[in-house]
C-alpha cells in the first residue's frame, strides 16, 4: 500500500492542476468597421437572429439565451474590447454579440480618468414563430 500512495497522490495533482486551467477570449474591433450604438446593435442582431431562430429553436416553439459580458470603454466612449462573464448557451450567438460588441460606441463619460473602464452589459435574445428579438441594458 505504501508503494501506491506517492502514485495516488501524483495521480490526485494531476487532476486537480487539470482543473485549474481556463480560458478567456476577447473580442477586440476590426480596424475600419464603423461603430454602432445600442440600437444598431439590436438591429445588426435581430436580422441574424432572424436566420438562427430555426435552429436555435429546434422543435420548440421558442428558445431564450442571456450572455453576460464585460466591456472595456476607452475616454471617447469606444469599446476596445469584450469579454464574456457569462456566455449564452449558443457559441453562434455569443461571436456574433462578441463582434458587434466590439463595434459600440456609447457617449463619452465626463471625468473618466483611466484610459479604459468596465462596464458590465446583458444581452439576450427571444426567439418564438415569426419572432426574433434581442434585449440589451448597460
Amino acid at each position: 500500500m505504501s508503494g501506491r500512495l506517492p502514485l495516488l497522490l501524483l495521480a490526485l495533482a494531476t487532476l486537480a492542476s487539470a482543473g485549474c486551467k481556463s480560458s478567456s477570449t476577447y473580442y477586440v474591433p476590426t480596424a475600419g468597421e464603423p461603430r454602432i450604438n445600442q440600437d444598431e446593435f439590436r438591429d445588426a442582431s435581430d436580422q441574424i437572429l432572424a436566420v438562427e431562430c430555426p435552429r436555435l429553436m429546434g422543435t420548440s416553439d421558442y428558445a431564450t439565451g442571456e450572455a453576460r459580458a464585460r466591456v472595456y470603454i476607452d475616454k471617447s466612449g469606444a469599446v476596445q474590447k469584450i469579454e464574456f462573464t457569462r456566455p449564452s448557451n449558443d457559441d453562434r450567438m455569443n461571436t456574433v454579440w462578441g463582434g458587434l460588441g466590439a463595434r459600440l460606441q456609447f457617449d463619452p463619460q465626463e471625468g473618466q480618468s483611466e484610459d479604459l473602464r468596465a462596464a458590465m452589459i446583458t444581452i439576450g435574445y427571444s426567439c418564438g414563430k415569426g419572432t426574433a428579438l434581442t434585449t440589451f441594458q448597460l
